[in-house]
């Protein structure tokens, strides 16, 4: 096939290879097809060419063809269809092209899930099942296991059972073995990822059975141990060989060769070691010889540096080896077999637990007639196979199907899971001796480990597919995508990090991708590693407070803009300047990643979007709408009323609601609320108040019978939810995701359970197990923006520029910390405890596994690089922060040995080592950007959208005019109404505005004292002594600080003199009790509460607090006479509302506290400026609480001290 123009199809010639695949029949085939290599057009043309051979032609729905996303499904049935209409054109007369256009649309063209429910729903009876079933929604299966488990766990406590309290006390959590419940889950949910859970589960049991006087030999994971010992030596030998031939350089220290010879030699029969025991025995038997001294006769010519460098490898060499016994000879080979003896019972009780659980459940979901995503695989395995003696074996309906399709075809093989191949080898030709399987992937694309994906099944075919070999492997490594820019920096890399221990394949020039794209000539396309070095950010957090993700998206932002002054990209051909939509960044993770990548691109100007896997119930427009359905299933609970009272449905503001609750102290809210109904003092509130509770009345009604979705319908469409929503901030992601609740409540109603009351308590379990939905997919509605995915969801798109972002961050090793870990061949890992001495190790398997997890998550790792790299077409950007020594470490240009790439933390661990931007042909360029230059951009940048702002404002308000429309409007202006100045009068004033209003009228007779407050730009203290938050954002968080201030405990440790830390103990429990975000927390400078907790003040507050005397953040409302207020009617009543920040009451009165953060030189200032504020506060305590007002004080921070007015 050939391309040009990045990506237009000019001819439809295909290659060698590519028309090998099409025309190869009557044998399984196996199309290794890399990134790029336009497997789905092959495909596609596969099938055709199948559907209209001359000689026997096929029916389109005699194949079976999966594919993993239906979407993809889709693509592969429109992709078909078209086909056969542009074949008809060209001859309309056809009859069996017409019959395959009408066949198509009953193809078995699917998910391997599609084919599995077809294979149910059509032979459901040859296993009892109730055909009425339906598929449970993920939300429903979670709490239905939740539920069982805990049935489960609950009657073994019951039961006594000496071994089940065994294993409560040695894996449970606290005295009564909680967290048993999801120790079981996980175990059943691994265990199904077998085609036969049950077997699979006694042999993780027969694993631990080993005989009194057992060897090596009796341990099932013996060669798989023996085979990683013999890698690992192999690899240290590599290493010696290397340090040798450096001493046989010209100048270097051939003296040295006697001693690395003999390390060769005893590193070789230790790699070629044939059993555990003896490598053991070999590895305690080492010995190194002595270098010569560097003093002797024999060094006299030896260089220096050459001399060093043999020294460092064989120092490397040294420590590999002692790193070989860590694992498995830390204690004798007796101690370990007796421990798994010992363990044995445990793990069959676990064992007993999951099997009864998976009962449990079986028969829970057969009572509400109910399939789970499982379940598909396994009832049609079921129906598709028979077992006899441990072995599936094909059914009598396995051979209906193995007749009817002429050809399985199965896309994405490499994410194939082992019950998946059990199904398509069952209905498969192979045993009539007919292969007829077509299996197309990349194993280097396998990134779904944590469904149970196999890549082992793809990796067995492809070492053993040949010519007479039971099937034909074709390799398609012709990239028909990207530049060849990008291929090269790919090529570079992967030659020399991945290999068959880690990745699957050794990528060699077989595996290499080739260029088959072509695209106009451009400068500045070489691929680039742009570096943050961890050590600047450090010395400079203190100052800029960014996270580490924060400094990595600002430098991205900056690499943007300069893509949109300077970069190009190809459309049809031609260059154009690159767009927004152009550029995708993909993240490893998106948790705590892409909220933080968003907001800083649109800081900075640069419109961005991501869609987030969770967060969905915190979101402001779901939440409102959840405390509504649960207002409507019992009005009495009183958060979720204030909630909605206080919501867009409602409409209330905070101090309508504190009129309300004042209105009735005694009692609750609700009652509160009932109270107002009928006697509150202000009609328009009081009327509001009705009304919202007789809509909630109306709507409780109807819920008795309209369904979930229909009641939130008529809610959304009668209030106009859905427009308030569109109409905010993100507006489009808000409305999507009050769709999706629609949808979920929508969903609910295919559960048994029914009615409002049900579907609040779900959502509310939901919650209370932290399962969330994710928030509702937005891609492709989000417009022309900059798009933030998980590389996972980036497999299969491609975009001309490609930023892989966090390539410093460490890799997640947490599943070898867990007290259970499993793998499908080794079964399941436990800890041996002794309970009675309270101690615990990990047993020989568990070892095992664990090492074995590592390499199969390194190599998904590995794998999931690979991914994101090849997803750009004409420009790739790798971007992380990294050590300075990781940075010195690397850039070597080294083939990585196996130790290196298990010992990796992250992705630079890697990457660094296989670059050498000193190489004249290196492939990718790389940068270490300043932190300062970084900070110094967006400062720029902000101050520049600033400017714009202010220009456009500008230009609205007086750029836009001509003398004709001034003539008009002012013409229009010139009647004035009689009473115009009662018209204009504010009912309701804040404090804030009145006393804007004073000092405008003092401005007119004197300078501007108190000017409109600026944006402060986000400047560190070695650019400029500002903030990074603006002065209203400080002081909002300084407020929240003080509303929550243990002022009590303060005073006492502070009266003690122990203050060490404790100011920064105490923000941290505001953070974690979650008043105070971990932004806002770095907004706050510890010192300032310091000098704050060693004023009398504290005191004051602390005695206030001890009594019940002091308030905090107050609202109040008060009425004032007009001319008191603004100097209106005197006759009118101005109502004037504001919080105060605290006060407190003494013998001898009570004391007004303001908090302020202002930068001011002197008290006075502060005075001035807030004096008429403070005089309010003191008159609307003084109306309410008709107690004397003694003091109004200020705190100033930035002073640091107390003033008085």
């Amino acid at each position: 096939m050939e391309e040009t123009g990045g990506g237009r199809v000019m001819s439809m010639t295909w290659t060698k290879d590519q028309q090998k695949v099409i025309d190869t029949r009557n044998t399984n085939l196996l199309v290794s097809a890399a990134a790029g290599s336009g497997k789905t057009a092959v495909l596609v043309e596969r099938i055709l060419s199948l559907i209209t051979d001359a000689e026997h032609p096929v029916d389109v729905d005699r194949l079976l063809i999966t594919t993993f996303t239906k979407a993809a499904a889709g693509e592969m049935r429109e992709r078909i269809s078209r086909a056969l209409a542009e074949r008809l054109k060209e001859d309309p007369g056809n009859e069996w092209l017409q019959r395959q256009e009408a066949l198509v649309h009953r193809a078995q063209i699917t998910t391997i899930h599609g084919f599995c429910l077809y294979v149910i729903r059509n032979y459901f009876h040859t296993i009892g099942l109730n055909p009425n079933f339906r598929i449970a929604d993920e939300g429903e299966m979670k709490l239905l296991k939740q539920d069982t488990a805990k049935e489960i766990i609950d009657e073994s406590h019951r039961s006594g059972d000496p071994a089940f309290r065994k294993f409560a006390d040695s894996y449970g959590s606290g005295s009564r073995g909680n967290g048993l419940e999801e120790l079981v889950i996980s175990l059943y949910e691994y265990a199904i990822a077998s085609p036969q859970p049950e077997q699979w589960l006694r042999n993780c049991v027969s694993a631990y059975e080993m005989p009194e006087d057992g060897t090596w030999e009796d341990f099932s994971g013996n060669e798989a141990v023996l085979e990683g010992l013999r890698t690992a030596a192999g690899d240290v030998l590599s290493v010696i060989r290397e340090a040798k031939n450096v001493a046989q350089m010209p100048g270097g220290p051939a003296a040295y060769c006697e001693a690395l010879l003999s390390d060769e030699q005893q590193l070789t029969e230790l790699a070629e070691c044939v059993s555990v025991e003896r490598f053991r025995e070999r590895l305690e038997g080492i010995s190194w010889a002595r270098l010569p001294s560097r003093r002797a006769k024999v060094m006299a010519d030896a260089d220096e540096e050459l001399c060093q460098n043999v020294m460092d490898l064989r120092n490397r060499m040294k420590e590999a080896v002692k790193g070989l016994g860590k694992q498995y000879f830390q204690i004798s080979d007796e101690e370990q077999f007796a421990q798994l003896r010992e363990t044995a019972g445990n793990v069959q009780v676990y064992v007993q637990l999951a099997l009864a659980f998976m009962e449990r459940l079986e028969e829970k979901k057969r009572k509400k007639n109910i399939l789970d995503f499982a379940d598909q695989e396994h009832l049609a395995l079921k129906i598709l196979t028979r077992e006899e003696d441990g072995k599936l074996l094909p059914s009598e309906t396995a051979d209906v199907f193995a007749e009817y399709f002429e050809e399985i075809m199965v896309d994405e093989y490499q994410d194939s899971n082992l019950v998946q191949e059990a199904i398509l080898e069952s209905i498969s030709r192979s045993r009539l001796g007919r292969e007829n399987r077509f299996m197309v992937g990349d194993v280097k694309q396998s990134i779904y480990r944590f469904r149970q994906a196999e890549p082992g099944l793809f990796l067995e075919k492809y070492a053993h597919y040949g010519e007479k070999d039971g099937g034909i492997r074709v390799d398609l490594h012709q990239n028909f995508r990207s530049r060849s820019t990008v291929l090269d920096a790919v090529n570079e890399a992967f030659y020399r990090i991945m290999r068959p221990e880690l990745g699957g394949i050794d990528y060699d020039e077989d595996a290499a991708l080739k260029a088959g794209a072509s695209y106009p000539e451009e400068d500045h396309m070489t691929a680039e590693l742009l570096l943050l070095q961890k050590e600047e950010w450090e010395q400079l957090q203190r100052e800029c407070r960014w996270t580490k993700a924060e400094a990595e998206a600002h430098m991205i932002a900056g690499k943007i803009r300069y893509l949109f002054r300077e970069g190009k990209v190809t459309e049809d051909g031609q260059l154009r300047p690159v767009r927004p939509g152009d550029i995708a960044i993909l993240l490893r993770t998106m948790s705590g990643w892409s909220e933080t990548f968003v907001r800083v691109l649109q800081e900075e100007g640069i419109p961005a979007s991501a869609q987030s896997r969770e967060g969905y119930f915190q979101t402001m427009e779901v939440e409102t709408l959840l405390a509504y359905l649960r207002v409507l299933d019992n009005p009495t609970q009183e958060i979720p009323l204030a909630a909605s009272l206080h919501g867009l449905l409602g409409g209330f503001s905070s101090e309508e609601l504190a009129k309300i609750r004042a209105s009735s102290p005694e009692n609750g809210f609700y009652a509160a609320c009932r109270q107002y109904r009928e006697q509150g003092e202000e009609a328009e509130l009081r009327d509001r108040l009705i009304s919202f509770f007789e809509q909630v009345d109306r709507y409780r009604e109807q819920a008795s019978f309209l369904s979930v979705h229909e009641l939130l319908w008529r809610i959304l469409m009668e209030s106009g939810y859905l427009i308030q929503v569109r109409a905010l901030p993100g507006g489009i992601q808000r409305q999507a995701n009050v769709e999706m609740l629609l949808a979920k409540a929508q969903d609910y109603e295919k559960i048994s359970y029914h009615g409002l009351f049900h579907f609040v308590r779900y959502i509310e379990r939901m919650q209370k197990y932290q399962m969330d939905f994710g928030e509702a997919d937005i891609s492709g509605k989000s417009g022309e923006a900059v798009q933030i995915m998980s590389i996972h969801h980036s497999k299969g798109l491609e975009y001309p520029v490609i930023f892989a972002a966090g390539m410093g961050k460490s890799f997640n090793r947490q599943d070898g910390r867990e007290k259970m870990i499993f793998h499908s061949r080794w079964g399941v890992g436990l800890d041996y405890v002794d309970t009675e001495a309270r101690m615990k190790c990990p047993t020989l398997m568990k070892q095992l596994i664990r090492r074995q997890n590592l390499m199969d998550g390194l190599g998904e790792e590995l794998r999931v690089l690979y991914v994101a790299m090849t997803r750009a077409k004409e420009k790739l950007i790798l971007t992380g922060m990294a050590s300075e020594k990781l940075i010195a470490a690397g850039r070597k240009g080294e083939r990585l040995l196996f130790s290196d790439l298990m010992g990796a933390e992250c992705p630079l661990a890697w990457i660094l080592p296989a670059l050498n931007p000193e190489e004249q042909e290196s492939s990718v360029k790389i940068s270490i950007v300043s932190m300062e230059q970084v900070i110094r951009e967006a400062i720029r940048e902000q101050m520049a959208e600033q400017l714009s702002r202010d220009e456009l404002e500008r230009r609205l308000l007086y750029g836009m005019r001509d003398q004709e429309s001034e003539d008009r409007i002012e013409s229009l202006l010139n009647w004035t109404y009689a009473w115009k100045d009662r018209t204009a009068a504010k009912q309701k004033y804040t404090v804030t505005e009145l006393k804007k209003q004073r000092l405008q009228e003092e401005m007119e007779y004197g300078e501007e004292l108190y000017p409109e407050e600026e944006i402060v730009p986000l400047v560190p203290q070695f650019i400029e002594k500002t903030e990074e938050k603006t002065g209203a954002a400080r002081g909002t968080v300084y407020h929240t600080v003080m509303e929550w201030l243990d002022v009590v405990h303060m005073a006492k440790v502070f009266e003690h003199g122990d203050r060490e830390n404790i100011i920064r103990e105490e923000l941290d429990r505001l953070c974690a009790a979650g008043k105070l975000s971990e932004e806002d927390r770095r907004a706050v400078r510890e010192q300032d509460l310091v000098r704050f907790c060693k004023t009398d003040l504290l005191k004051q507050l602390a005695a206030a607090e001890s009594q019940g005397k002091l308030w905090r953040e107050q609202p109040f409302v008060i009425g004032l006479p007009g001319n008191e207020a603004d100097g209106s009617d005197p006759e009118e009543t101005v109502l004037i509302q504001g919080i105060i920040d605290a006060f407190f009451e003494e013998e001898d009165g009570v004391v007004i506290l303001d908090y302020k953060t202002d930068r001011v030189h002197a008290a006075k200032e502060l005075k001035e400026r807030y004096q008429a504020q403070l005089d309010y506060y003191a008159r609307a305590v003084a109306q309410t609480t008709g107690k004397t007002v003694k003091e109004k004080l200020i705190y100033s921070f930035s002073l640091g001290k107390t003033i008085f007015l």
